[in-house]
């Protein structure tokens, strides 16, 4: 068994990115539980609207009047009314949270202290696991307009969270760096967003992976970038000992690159699909969700705190720079070209560490 210490720290880390998920409707179904059944289901479509309307302060004031009054209504027993209530207060701290109020900070105040705990410097989460190790090209990484395309995404990226986004050494490398990450993920999860705001430095920062947001960032050049260009669809596919991608429909981000001549570098973490057993089944349905943003995958993890991943083995490796050339408006075959650049690098990437992961045999399925 990994150390406690470690053990807090991705415990720390999977929850922030699981815990709304289950609060969220956790919180309704408290709510409307007095009433019954068909409160119930009327309190979970209240959530997809709470989660797919506008984030400011009146639209979610409103929604939340609506469920004050459903607690207020609540029968006398004490006890329904107790837990209507408790799950009201609960609903009540996540909309605080994310909720846009005139003149409040969109952001957290920085807590160095809190990345610190997280990092060698604290409880070292990246000694959860076996082996936790950036691999490489590493001596090609280095400051510049470069973005780092990073596979596969996993269920809750255990690769890109230590051995990149919380990896000292690669910061010390790449200079200031932009991971960028699913809007909703980024914006509407509460503990999630509070998070990576806590962690931000001055030469790293989180935020959603939007056209908006990218072309900025590449427009200015004062960062390089970080993304998982395969999103919900590869954590979708993620299958125990498999090791696929999702990239054959993904050339947004060669196009931007290519309007604003940023470099690509392929990664890839060998083990990533062994930190949970997910199902497998209903595959096509399950993309299809995933298309629209909504996660389709299930997973276990260890036996004893299935959420937790499994301490595997995370060996990611650094590819070689695939430099593009600075096309301001960027034709099909110009995107074509060099997206078909970038599955070969990856390809070759995969094929050349293999054998030094423990893995000689393995095949990358690319979708």
């Amino acid at each position: 068994m990994p150390p406690l210490g470690p053990t807090l720290a991705n415990i720390i880390a999977v929850l922030s990115w699981i815990a709304p998920i289950f609060l969220l409707p956790g919180s309704l179904i408290m709510i409307a539980y007095p009433h019954g059944f068909m409160a119930i289901a009327g309190g979970l479509l209240m959530g997809a609207i709470l989660a797919g309307g506008p984030k400011n302060l009146m639209f979610r004031s409103s929604c939340f009047a609506v469920l004050a009054a459903v607690t207020a209504t609540a029968p006398a027993a004490i006890e329904s009314y107790n837990v209507s209530l408790i799950g009201l207060v609960g609903l009540f701290i996540m909309l605080a949270m994310i909720t846009e109020v005139p003149g409040r900070r969109k952001q957290w105040s920085r807590f160095p202290w809190f990345r610190r705990l997280l990092t060698e410097e604290g409880l070292d989460g990246r000694s959860y696991y076996k082996r936790a190790e950036l691999r490489g090209n590493l001596k090609g990484v280095k400051p510049g307009r470069v973005l780092y395309a990073v596979h596969p995404h996993g269920v809750l990226t255990a690769g890109w969270t230590w051995n990149m986004f919380f990896n000292g050494d690669f910061h010390e490398r790449c200079g200031r760096v932009g991971f960028l990450l699913d809007e909703g993920l980024r914006l509407k999860s509460p503990t999630f967003r509070m998070m990576c705001d806590w962690v931000a430095t001055d030469e790293q920062w989180a935020g959603p992976a939007t056209k908006r947001v990218m072309l900025e960032s590449m427009a200015e050049g004062k960062s390089s970038l970080a993304l998982l260009p395969g999103g919900f669809q590869e954590a979708t596919l993620c299958e125990k000992g498999k090791d696929r991608v999702y990239i054959k429909n993904r050339a947004g981000f060669v196009k931007y690159c290519l309007m604003h001549g940023y470099s690509i570098v392929p990664v890839y973490t060998f083990g990533e699909s062994n930190t949970y057993s997910c199902f497998s089944w209903l595959l096509k349905p399950r993309l299809a969700l995933a298309k629209r943003n909504v996660p389709a995958a299930a997973m276990w993890g260890v036996s004893w705190c299935p959420f937790l991943p499994r301490p595997a083995e995370l060996l990611t490796y650094i590819g070689d720079e695939i430099k593009l050339p600075k096309i301001a408006d960027p034709a099909k075959d110009d995107i074509k070209k060099y997206h078909g650049l970038y599955m070969k690098a990856l390809q070759a990437l995969f094929d050349k560490h293999k054998a030094d992961a423990g893995r000689p045999d393995a095949k990358l399925e690319i979708y």
